[in-house]
């Protein structure tokens, strides 16, 4: 009996900290947007076809929804409502880069990197943001359970892992050498 109340409590804690994870993402990539607003906006206009005049205005409000959800996410109260959000934000990018993909559209930028380094949409696309989509969906569905606050050390290992995310960007956007090319 104590075994399973103990997994529970894990399980509680392992919430959280993916929630402060999500969080953090989706901070920094809401605050990305509004930083670099000229990429923001021509991603908005040539990826998802939202014509050049609203263009400002989309990614006001895609950045604004982001720093929301994270901002839900963030609160035991209102957690299950940023995972929500969270799973409707991440869902439309990946419905929008299966779109391209779909479209042949494989070299567009989709706006997914906080760097200049981009790859052509693919497997890793699709594979990212079904991952972040079935993340939020978890904290979402698991919220009511997973009501503690986010500790110190959650806040330090959700910026650990936002670090190791950023990385794995960079990697995934390196081409790979051509046989024969000098480093």
């Amino acid at each position: 009996m104590a075994s399973a109340a103990s997994n529970l409590g894990v399980a509680q804690l392992l919430i959280v900290q993916l929630a402060a994870f999500l969080a953090a993402l989706l901070w920094a990539s809401g605050l990305h947007k509004l930083i670099r607003r000229e990429r923001a906006r021509a991603v908005v206009h040539e990826f998802a076809g939202v014509p050049r005049r609203l263009a400002p205005f989309a990614v006001a409000a895609v950045a604004a929804a982001e720093i929301l959800a994270g901002t839900l996410l963030w609160m035991p109260v209102s957690r299950a409502a940023g995972g929500a959000l969270a799973v409707l934000l991440w869902g439309g990018y990946l419905w929008l880069i299966l779109r391209a993909i779909a479209q042949g559209r494989r070299d567009a930028d989709c706006g997914c990197s906080f760097g200049d380094g981009q790859r052509p949409l693919g497997a890793y696309h699709v594979a990212r943001n079904a991952g972040l989509t079935g993340a939020a969906l978890l904290v979402a569905a698991c919220a009511a359970g997973a009501t503690g606050s986010v500790m110190a050390t959650q806040i330090l290992a959700a910026l650990a892992l936002l670090a190791l995310y950023g990385a794995l960007d960079e990697v995934i956007s390196l081409s790979a050498p051509r046989a024969g090319a000098l480093l």
